[in-house]
């Protein structure tokens, strides 16, 4: 697997909690809220923890650190709201648009954007216009 196909399962992943909460929140599953609110409990915040160091620049890591605690800080605060009995607060905050969508989104298109942007540079040469041009033994695109 690739970073980016791991970048969008840990995304994906954390996009579940929601549904998770709601189905708690309905009374159609149980959920352990203790874990909620770990940042290394996750498949992001394993991935961060171990293979992220060698395919994230410093600077790039810790931002993406600090906005996957963020996300597990608002995740808590929802798993705080249950406890103490106040539904609303918590389906406001997993409304659309709501804190968990925003802190979601933030961690999500942060990652994507390094993934796509801030990966280790291929063997492509440079043509002097400043365009890569492909190495000499990449296959051909046929029109």
């Amino acid at each position: 697997m690739g970073i980016k196909s791991d970048i969008e399962n840990a995304i994906y992943s954390h996009g579940a909690w929601k549904a998770r909460f709601r189905d708690f929140l309905s009374g159609k599953a149980g959920l352990d809220l203790s874990a909620v609110a770990h940042t290394e409990g996750c498949k992001l915040g394993q991935w961060l923890g171990a293979e992220s160091r060698r395919m994230l620049s410093p600077e790039d890591h810790m931002k993406a650190c600090e906005l996957h605690a963020h996300f597990h800080r608002v995740a808590g605060d929802i798993v705080h709201h249950i406890k103490q009995r106040d539904f609303s607060a918590a389906r406001q905050a997993l409304a659309p648009a709501g804190t968990f969508d925003q802190a979601g989104h933030e961690i999500g298109a942060f990652l994507r954007k390094v993934t796509l942007h801030g990966r280790p540079k291929s063997n492509n040469k440079t043509v002097d216009d400043g365009t890569a041009a492909e190495p000499a033994d990449a296959p051909q695109a046929s029109n």
